[in-house]
């Protein structure tokens, strides 16, 4: 079939102006989606760190944050290569967050908390939110203790209990904290060496556990006492002597004795040496000449050098 140059040129004609408006929607609409795609292929997604910033209630308010806040909170983000590389070049702005009534019980991240430009938006926030635990700070009087460490020299021990000064001190905390400590620990008093007499040093008290503080001085006086070593042994059923009269019937007549003193003093002495003894010439206002007979009670003794004794029952009664 052909076509004349008049057929062609209306073809032509046809081809090119007819259906103008429809051509150019159909245009307006290829060159937009055009737009669209080339966007889109730009979008991109990243995560960066946004420093947490926390406002605290002041000390006034008695009020402590237990939960441990991240220093940072992810966020995703979408937007354009560009936006995004710009943004990370000068940094994720930190959100800041006001606790200072210290009444919320849980923090929630929202969007608009984070401070991003134009054409950029948030897609994930990692943690999306934290529990919060409030504890009422209390303050607790307890006591401080004192330990020893180290030997005394040979033939000494310590005696008793060290003596600190002050015996408690004031800790300040969250009340679950203080609540469950028992004691203050002083460092440790070194005895090492040491001999008979009564020593006395300014120790420092060990820090607090977390979030609780001593009030007051952070140090204790601790006197410890030296003594000589000694050692007990008993004597039992060891008969009374009256001094004092010819004739003399004792009740009870026999005691028990126990002997302390140095290890090499007590464990060298013999039976035959421990002799109770119930002296009436001891007994205030007692005349001996004027009174033919008579009852009294009378302490036995038992002397001995470099040692003590204890005598079970401390008296008896003599007749004569």
């Amino acid at each position: 079939m052909k076509l004349s140059f008049g057929g062609l040129g209306l073809f032509l004609k046809e081809a090119f102006l007819g259906n103008l408006g429809l051509k150019a929607l159909s245009l307006a609409f290829a060159v937009g989606l055009f737009v669209y795609l080339q966007g889109q292929a730009d979008v991109q997604q990243r995560t960066v760190a946004a420093a947490v910033v926390l406002r605290l209630p002041p000390e006034s308010a008695r009020r402590e944050l237990m939960t441990p806040i991240p220093a940072n909170v992810h966020v995703t983000l979408r937007g354009s290569a560009r936006a995004l590389d710009n943004l990370i070049q000068v940094g994720m702005p930190p959100v800041e967050i006001d606790l200072r009534e210290a009444q919320l019980d849980t923090l929630v991240f929202e969007p608009n908390m984070f401070n991003v430009p134009r054409g950029v938006d948030i897609v994930i926030i990692d943690p999306p939110s934290i529990a919060l635990e409030w504890q009422e700070v209390v303050t607790r009087n307890i006591p401080v203790q004192a330990s020893i460490t180290g030997t005394p020299a040979e033939g000494f021990v310590v005696k008793g209990e060290p003596q600190v000064e002050p015996e408690a001190i004031t800790a300040d905390g969250p009340e679950n904290l203080v609540e469950v400590m028992q004691f203050a620990r002083l460092a440790p008093f070194d005895v090492s060496g040491l001999s008979e007499g009564s020593y006395r040093r300014r120790l420092a008290i060990d820090a607090p556990p977390a979030r609780v503080s001593y009030l007051g001085p952070q140090s204790a006086a601790v006197t410890v006492v030296i003594a000589r070593r000694v050692i007990e042994v008993r004597f039992a059923r060891r008969r009374v002597e009256a001094v004092g009269v010819t004739q003399a019937v004792l009740s009870p007549r026999e005691v028990d004795v126990t002997i302390t003193g140095p290890p090499e003093v007590v464990r060298a002495l013999r039976a035959e040496q421990i002799v109770p003894r119930a002296d009436l010439r001891e007994v205030p206002g007692l005349n001996l000449e004027a009174m033919r007979h008579g009852s009294v009670n009378v302490k036995v003794r038992v002397d001995l050098a470099n040692a003590e004794a204890e005598v079970q029952p401390p008296s008896v009664t003599i007749k004569w």
